[in-house]
């Protein structure tokens, strides 16, 4: 026999490389989150009382600063970078993702997940801007963006629970998409009763609310599926 007959399959650490990437890329972002966490301990609180709490108005000593900018723009960033990275692991894992031993091209998938996202996210902006300029006054539509923004920030602390899973667990995956998806469940739901509070709907006001549910909750995925479909079929 000239040599071995029969399936190959991936040569040993070729997998152990991806793991490795991903671990790495998770370690990283986990560190420089540590060190934002250090320096903006009380924006950290203030982000979580913009969850919990609805202010009746902004405050006129309330001042965004350069740090509460930064804070805020890595909170976002983490948040999609950690979807992205669940994503891509829960297609890897699934076999949506077709395995590629080198680093570079699943650098490359990661990156493309993300923009697709960040695509979305900065699309789902545009609409809040735009209904917020129709349907209600500056000073509401601040308010709301504030706890928006402070939502997806706690989300996003909240997605190290099932990305550091899908690093270092791969048994239960069904739990822990399972959990994915719940924790994003609960977001819209933190977002919607937000919406409801701040902008005080009752009545004829509900009109306003299924206009929220059908142009930011239903339509922005249609196209981020299309990007999904279109990224799946491009490899």
């Amino acid at each position: 026999m000239d040599g071995f007959e029969g399936f190959t399959g991936i040569r040993v650490g070729e997998e152990q490389l991806i793991d490795d990437l991903i671990f790495s890329l998770v370690f990283a972002l986990l560190f420089i989150f540590s060190l934002v966490f250090h320096a903006n301990y009380y924006l950290f609180l203030k982000m979580g009382r913009d969850v919990f709490y609805v202010k009746e108005r902004l405050s006129l000593f309330e001042e965004i600063d350069g740090n509460e900018t930064f804070f805020r723009s890595f909170m976002i960033f983490q948040s999609l970078l950690l979807c992205s990275i669940t994503l891509f692991c829960t297609g890897r894992l699934l076999g949506y993702i077709p395995f590629y031993p080198d680093v570079g091209t699943n650098l490359f998938l990661i990156g493309a997940v993300f923009g697709i996202l960040l695509l979305f996210y900065t699309f789902k902006q545009f609409l809040y801007k735009l209904l917020g300029c129709i349907f209600t006054t500056s000073n509401l539509y601040k308010i709301w963006r504030t706890g928006y923004i402070a939502s997806v920030g706690m989300w996003g602390i909240l997605m190290y629970i099932p990305v550091l899973c899908l690093v270092f667990v791969k048994v239960y995956l069904h739990i822990y998409v399972l959990l994915f998806i719940l924790l994003y469940i609960l977001w819209r739901f933190v977002i919607i009763h937000k919406t409801i509070s701040i902008f005080n709907i009752k009545g004829v006001g509900f009109l306003y609310i299924i206009l929220y549910l059908c142009a930011q909750e239903i339509l922005p995925f249609v196209f981020l599926y299309e990007g999904i479909i279109y990224l799946y079929n491009l490899y």
